[in-house]
């Protein structure tokens, strides 16, 4: 068995083993996995039943799964799961033979796609456990999802599978299999036709990065620096990144425009024809920045004294990465939509194969456009690979800001940016924190989260923060030593462990946090039902219940006490740490 296949198998056995011990399959699933029921085990009436050894429906099901994971990384079907049941109850089996259905389904595919197929055996229950490799051609393969021949086109996306229904959609996805780069073609372009202008604007980039290096480049002649950047092929010629930057089009690729309010008229516009892509990112910038709000910040010991709006940092991050991925072989331009302290960037082109809107904070780093990636990264204009989408996060929840939002619509990918005056008490905890956390998305997740809920569970986080629960262990173990995080007293119902802000961090947020303005008459009742359900409750147990400091948790048991609600467990002393209250008896 090969590497991959291998560790395929591996999941499909960890996968098998939470199920067994009560975990929904459902939420199991992964990129690589799917959990299929046999159709021919249930009745009409929704029954079990035994099931057949052979049939379509089920080997149609089953092609069109096996086809779209080979289309996207390669993976396992586990045949014979309820995904809607618990237990032993979600292990419901199949008949199906082995032999037929490997088979049936390279019949069923076009190219023919090669599975494998082995039973395996989970309690009283048969399995059937079916390996998809890869697709490593340019062609994807298609299911034959009917009996009058019709086919689908399917890749996975997340758990789920999406169907390429055009020519450009499967374009797209040879491309990304066959390592296909539109911005390192050639252009057919002699450098003599870049701009000087376009190079002017190339030149402040470098200078205004901040560096040494990069500024010295900056200084060097036309030919050498187009050639240090890359943008000059062997015969002399441009790159197709080269034109993009350097040549003037006849249509504008980007287009600004700044409102006063939703739905208002523009006040500013940028719409730029016959310049370098480099001239009108720069024009661009400038004029976000000249409506971007200064806002000054009160005293309070920040090293900045004021912070704008939208962060620029965040922005401008988000408008490169527009431009290293979207799709170039589409006609029409980025839209930047600036309207208050919101904008909105919309990139012609779908997401790349294997990113989602749920996927867009962890998935593994690529750009449809490597070499015009690797050119905004030299000039600065975008960060080092893999931390674009960490910036937005960063720059925007440490004003106390809600994170960016991805969405694919309109035939390409949405990003929305919320800004307004900042939350200062929000800027003090990420202040005082290490570097190490500051600069960390899974700090912004965590903060962002803790905002609204009194705790978080690994799971909450790990869904948040796009990643698996088991990744996010060493950042909570660092969390916790850095004063963030700590532990709740008591872990959920269920017994899994969760997390809160500490009693420092919660103080400096305030009012900030709806759980610390819910009126003390409501705070008294959650207090009754708890030591109800419990049978006691104690200082910590309301802290973690309420989101409270130590000393607004005693104020509210006393408040209690006063209330004729709880009142001093037996041999409990009024203060202390073995102080507990139990339900008042009538």
């Amino acid at each position: 068995m090969s590497g991959r296949l291998s560790r395929f198998r591996a999941e499909a056995a960890q996968t098998l083993h939470e199920i067994a011990a009560g975990a929904p399959a459902s939420d199991l699933e992964s990129e690589t996995l799917d959990c299929k029921e046999d159709p021919t085990t249930r009745s009409d009436t929704g029954g079990r039943i035994t099931g057949r050894p052979r049939d379509d429906e089920a080997a149609r099901l089953i092609t069109d799964a096996a086809c779209c994971l080979a289309n996207h990384h390669g993976g396992t079907i586990i045949v014979g799961i309820d995904d809607k049941a618990r237990g032993a109850e979600a292990l419901r089996g199949t008949a199906l033979e082995a032999a037929w259905m490997r088979t049936r389904v390279g019949e069923l595919s076009t190219p023919r796609l090669a599975v494998t197929c082995e039973v395996q055996c989970v309690g009283e229950a048969r399995l059937l456990l079916i390996d998809a490799p890869r697709n490593e051609g340019m062609e994807p393969y298609a299911a034959s999802v009917s009996k009058r021949g019709g086919q689908r086109r399917a890749r996975r996306f997340g758990t789920d599978c999406q169907e390429m229904t055009t020519v450009a959609e499967m374009l797209e996805w040879a491309r990304a299999r066959g390592g296909y780069d539109w911005s390192a073609e050639p252009s057919g372009r002699p450098a003599a036709e870049a701009r000087p202008a376009a190079i002017g604007a190339l030149r402040d980039f470098l200078r205004e990065s901040g560096e040494p290096d990069r500024a010295a480049l900056g200084e060097l002649e036309d030919g050498s620096l187009l050639s240090r950047l890359q943008l000059l092929r062997p015969d002399g010629r441009l790159t197709r990144a080269g034109d993009l930057l350097l040549c003037g089009a006849d249509v504008p690729r980007l287009r600004y425009t700044r409102r006063p309010a939703l739905g208002a008229r523009s006040v500013a516009r940028v719409e730029l024809t016959g310049r370098g892509l480099t001239e009108e990112l720069r024009a661009v910038l400038d004029v976000f920045s000249a409506g971007n709000r200064e806002l000054a910040l009160a005293s309070g010991g920040f090293a900045e004294g004021s912070v704008t709006a939208l962060p620029p940092g965040a922005v401008r991050e988000a408008l490169v990465n527009a431009v290293m991925h979207r799709d170039w072989d589409r006609s029409g331009p980025i839209a930047i939509d600036h309207a208050q302290d919101e904008i909105v960037i919309h990139s012609p082109g779908p997401f790349l194969e294997g990113v989602t809107e749920n996927t867009v904070l962890t998935a593994p780093t690529r750009t449809r456009n490597p070499h015009l990636g690797s050119v905004l990264r030299s000039l600065r204009l975008a960060e080092r690979e893999g931390t674009g989408v960490d910036r937005m996060y960063i720059e925007l929840v440490r004003l106390g800001h809600a994170p960016p939002t991805f969405a694919q619509r309109d035939g390409g990918v949405r990003v929305v940016m919320q800004g307004g005056s900042p939350l200062l008490a929000v800027l003090r905890v990420h202040a005082a924190l290490p570097a190490s956390l500051r600069r960390s998305a899974r700090t912004a997740v965590a903060i962002d989260l803790l905002r609204t809920r009194p705790s978080i569970s690994e799971e909450e986080l790990a869904r948040a923060a796009q990643e698996r629960p088991e990744d996010l262990r060493s950042f909570l173990g660092e969390s916790v030593r850095a004063g963030l995080l700590q532990r709740t007293a008591a872990p959920r119902r269920n017994g899994v462990p969760a997390w809160r802000l500490t009693d420092a961090h919660r103080e400096t947020l305030g009012s900030i946090l709806p759980y610390f303005a819910r009126p003390a008459e409501e705070s008294v009742r959650l207090i009754a039902a708890l030591a109800r359900s419990q049978g006691e409750v104690r200082n910590q147990d309301v802290q973690d219940l309420l989101g409270l400091t130590s000393a607004r948790a005693s104020q509210l048991l006393k408040r209690a006490e006063s209330d004729g609600v709880i009142r001093l467990g037996p041999g409990a002393k009024p203060m202390g740490r073995g102080t507990f209250y139990v339900l008042m008896t009538r």
